[in-house]
């Protein structure tokens, strides 16, 4: 009652109208012959004595309901009924990777989505509702129906996602829908992983809260380089513990399923840590960080980075025999080498397509790459890295890059050259051995191109008898293969849109999810456009006779704080989270004027029937 007060009027209210009853009538003494014509008045009498009995009186009970229903109404009586405040609602359900913490019976999801099933119970006849699922895009899952049905089979189908949440634009899109109706409200339920929101428009937003605590330790950073003439990768990776106590975890490396390391870490409460390794990874493929911890989330337990192998695994070398440059290639660990005299223009295109690093050996090059990597030794062809100008007689190296990757560790002074040409660096080549002022060597290196071109014939120096010849050929063929590696395996996050050239004859493709099911994918036009990978994993897609592969990872600080949000920020106004279960208040005055209404009809029409 918002009034109780007002029922200490009843008693003396009710008391009066009693008292009426129990009063005697003053009444003028009259002389009659008989009173026999006048019996009822004589009972009239009788009833009237004063401090008699009380006789049962039909008005007198209808008069003291009518006063208790008016006494009980003015106190405001309501109980809490599982109602809508409001005929119209949107209900704006937090699909995010957050939202699949198990910090709560089943999931957060699975909470949320039995709160919003009390909101669909909770529909009168004339209600209207509209459901949208929000992940890293917004959609209607359902649109304004008053079937209740309907809305709780969609919320039966509907599944969280390991993508970032977007909040704002699934209450913009809310407040749309409700902007078209009167008396509408917009229920969000989320556990409040968001920062302000302050473009939302004006709606009548009531925030839904779920989730009780922050227990998780996740992944935020998983990173792989190799420092340039380096065989040995560097794995970097960024931990951070958002509980408020110490968490004991295992982090294993893997290249594809091979583990490579494996540690057990201990991390400080509510703060973060940097791990890294060194690794001598001599194949392409993909890297996975796995963090074995009894935290509240899994999504952000593991995280991918492309595998970057150390330098070239095929080399051709086009020219005359040459069996001091072959040997010193063939000794080089996980290298094919392969020879020819002479390459065409067209088996010059395939071999930039087919190895790794293609070496002319005192060859000419019969067409320049346009992508790929290729060497020169006392070879022309390929103006756009270096032509050949004039003979120098007797030159000595006098300077040279030391910080350049194909030149490190190897001592230019100390070798005698015979004959040598100078250089001249094309456009993009950039010089990295001088003898004198002429140049002598040459290196290039943009997007998909690398180029080396040595200006002397190695038969025509000692070089080949020194102890730096092999690791100026490893430094080279590993500078120069380093470029084939880059790109092959693509690493993005939850809901990113990914486009695919489809090969002309190709209608349909096949997505491998990480869970090893296959969906058919139509290949419209020249593209293959994917925007459906939301969950964290390794995806492969495959179109005719073409294959691609991409791994998926969280990587976000927000989704991984599990911290439960207990208000919503809406562009300066704060929604406090509705705690208690969905209720409106229900007042009960209506009826109990109702009730005194009627009571006061039937006692009028008592009495004039003469009761």
């Amino acid at each position: 009652m918002l009034a109780p007060a007002a029922l200490f009027a009843l008693v003396p209210l009710g008391g009066i109208i009693v008292l009426l009853y129990l009063l005697k009538l003053r009444r003028r003494e009259q002389i009659v012959p008989s009173v026999f014509l006048w019996r009822r008045a004589v009972d009239d009498v009788q009833a009237n004595a004063p401090f008699q009995r009380l006789r049962p009186n039909l008005l007198l009970l209808l008069q003291l309901l009518a006063l208790a229903a008016v006494v009980v109404g003015l106190a405001a009586p309501f109980f809490m009924a599982r109602r809508l405040p409001d005929r119209t609602v949107v209900v704006v359900l937090d699909a995010s990777a957050s939202m699949r913490a198990t910090d709560v019976e089943g999931s957060r999801f699975e909470q949320a989505r039995r709160r919003a099933r009390e909101i669909v119970a909770a529909m009168g006849r004339r209600d209207e509702a509209a459901l949208i699922v929000c992940g890293a895009r917004p959609s209607v899952a359902v649109p304004m129906t008053g079937d209740d049905r309907r809305l709780l089979r969609a919320l039966q189908r509907v599944e969280p996602t390991d993508a970032a949440t977007n909040v704002r634009d699934g209450l913009m899109l809310g407040a749309s829908l409700a902007a078209k109706r009167s008396e509408s409200t917009v229920y969000l339920i989320s556990d409040g992983g968001f920062g302000e929101l302050s473009d939302v428009p004006g709606a009548d937003v009531r925030f839904i809260a779920v989730g009780e605590r922050n227990r998780n330790v996740a992944i935020l950073a998983f990173e792989v380089s190799r420092p340039p003439g380096r065989a040995e990768s560097q794995l970097f990776l960024r931990l951070r513990n958002y509980a408020p106590t110490v968490m004991d975890c295992e982090l294993a490396i893997y290249h594809e399923d091979e583990v490579i390391d494996a540690r057990r870490i201990e991390l400080p409460a509510d703060d973060e840590r940097v791990e890294s390794w060194e690794a001598a990874i001599t194949e392409p493929g993909l890297m996975r960080a796995e963090l074995a911890a009894e935290d509240d989330l899994a999504a952000d337990n593991v995280a991918f980075a492309q595998a970057i192998p150390s330098g070239a695994r095929s080399v051709l070398v086009v020219g005359p025999e040459n069996l001091f440059l072959e040997q010193a290639l063939v000794i080089q660990p996980g290298l094919h080498v392969l020879r020819a005299d002479t390459l065409s223009a067209e088996q010059a295109r395939a071999a930039y397509e087919e190895y790794d690093v293609v070496i002319f050996d005192r060859a000419p090059v019969p067409e320049p790459p346009e992508r790929g990597a290729v060497m020169m030794i006392a070879a022309t062809g390929w103006p756009e890295l270096a032509a050949s100008v004039e003979r120098i007689e007797g030159p000595a190296i006098t300077t040279w890059d030391e910080e350049h990757p194909a030149l490190r560790y190897v001592n230019f002074r100390a070798i005698g050259i015979a004959e040598a040409r100078r250089l001249s660096p094309g456009l993009d080549g950039e010089v990295i051995a001088r003898a004198g002022d002429a140049p002598v060597a040459v290196a290039l290196e943009r997007e998909g191109l690398r180029g080396l071109a040595i200006g002397w014939d190695l038969l025509d120096s000692d070089l080949p008898l020194r102890v730096g010849f092999p690791v100026l050929l490893s430094n080279a063929v590993r500078w120069l293969g380093e470029l084939r590696r880059e790109g092959e395996v693509q690493v993005v996050r939850p809901g990113d849109t990914l486009r695919f050239a489809a090969p002309v004859a190709v209608t349909a493709a096949t997505l491998v999810t990480p869970d090893g099911r296959r969906h058919r994918v139509e290949a419209g036009g020249e593209q293959i456009v994917l925007g459906a990978t939301e969950r964290v994993g390794d995806y492969r897609l495959i179109a005719g006779d073409r294959q691609w592969r991409w791994a998926v990872d969280l990587r976000d600080p927000d989704e991984s704080d599990l911290a439960p949000g207990t208000t919503l920020e809406l562009g300066g106004r704060t929604v406090a989270s509705a705690q208690r279960g969905l209720a409106a208040e229900r007042h009960l005055w209506p009826w109990l004027a109702s009730l005194a209404l009627v009571a006061l009809v039937a006692e009028w029409y008592l009495y004039h029937r003469r009761y």
